[in-house]
């Protein structure tokens, strides 16, 4: 179960004193508007620009005759560190700004260097996973492209499936024991951006396992009838974590969308919110099922847990979970 901590911090600030006084300054609608049309047009530039990466190195291990298998990793994992250091930077340059750009190292070094290890062994395995399933001739259940007028709406179907799915994974991760101990890594982050929002490789392995692999069994779905999904959800989960005031949500799109202001609010020290804030991106599944704290714009807690000091080291990132106090 979650460490409860042993004092409740009731001082609502952002977690840099720098830009602490923007807190109270929430975004317009047209700045809104404006602003995230922006950043969801410049994802969609870097996730294309990914693909055709991906598809030169294909050619370029094709040319060299190097293994399937292993062409088929590196060309992930270049592809896959290649758009967490692009998208997850769209917003390092926002917060970064409100800084007047320093403290870049003590803000994102870390942050950069354990997420780009998860990710990595993330990949590993769920390339290992996906080949054993080829081998054994495992196929999806449907494919899109027989959904029929169903195609229509299906990228909106596909993205609150994920989001249901994602909510009641992240309520297992806070309520057993054993997988708390990976989820704790996570919850342990202070001064929490969008960068230093690392995961461990064991959670994101448990996620492959039970969202990633469900999923890609259900349905086959191509990337041009879920491109949009894609880029709402590689966003969000950057986004969710980082601590720009200027990027929060109007209060009321608050309700159906979790913003930064939304999802800070779940890692607070803060005794009286613990529990809340689940969804990683429909905040009303946290309404649906009791789980919600609304907060007023620009109310930044300070987040980690009290006796739980975030990672050290990366020796520290990889062991912590195994260890006597997880």
């Amino acid at each position: 179960m979650i460490p409860i901590p042993k004092q409740i911090d009731s001082v609502v600030m952002v977690n840099n004193p720098n830009i602490a006084s923007k807190q109270s300054e929430p975004i317009g609608y047209g700045n809104f508007i404006l602003t995230f049309a922006v950043l969801l047009i410049v994802a969609e530039s870097l996730l294309y620009a990914a693909g055709w990466m991906q598809y030169r190195l294909e050619f370029f291990f094709q040319d060299i005759e190097i293994r399937p298998v292993t062409a088929d990793i590196f060309v992930a994992l270049a592809n896959g560190i290649f758009t967490f250091l692009t998208v997850a930077g769209l917003f390092v340059i926002i917060e970064w700004r409100q800084l007047r750009f320093s403290d870049f190292r003590t803000r994102y070094r870390d942050g950069m260097i354990y997420s780009v290890v998860a990710l990595a062994i993330s990949i590993l395995v769920q390339a290992a996973e996906f080949s054993l399933l080829r081998s054994l001739g495992v196929e999806p259940l449907f494919a899109a492209d027989d959904l029929g007028p169903v195609l229509v709406v299906f990228p909106l179907i596909y993205l609150l499936l994920l989001g249901l799915m994602e909510y009641w994974l992240h309520r297992a991760l806070h309520h057993f024991d054993f997988l708390w101990r990976f989820h704790a890594i996570h919850h342990q982050i202070e001064h929490l951006n969008a960068a230093r929002s690392y995961s461990h490789f064991g959670q994101d392995v448990i996620y492959i396992l039970l969202i990633t692999t469900p999923l890609v069994l259900l349905i086959d779905a191509p990337q041009q009838h879920i491109m949009l999904v894609t880029t709402f959800y590689l966003i969000s989960n950057y986004y969710m974590h980082s601590d720009a005031p200027a990027l929060s949500f109007p209060a009321p799109f608050r309700h159906i969308v979790a913003d930064n202001v939304y999802h800070h609010h779940h890692h607070t020290r803060d005794v009286r919110h613990i529990g809340k804030n689940y969804a990683s991106f429909f905040s009303f599944f946290d309404r649906i099922f009791g789980t919600q704290y609304m907060p007023k714009d620009g109310e930044f807690p300070k987040t980690g847990i009290d006796g739980y000091p975030p990672v050290a080291s990366l020796r520290d990132y990889i062991l912590r979970p195994f260890g006597p106090k997880g």
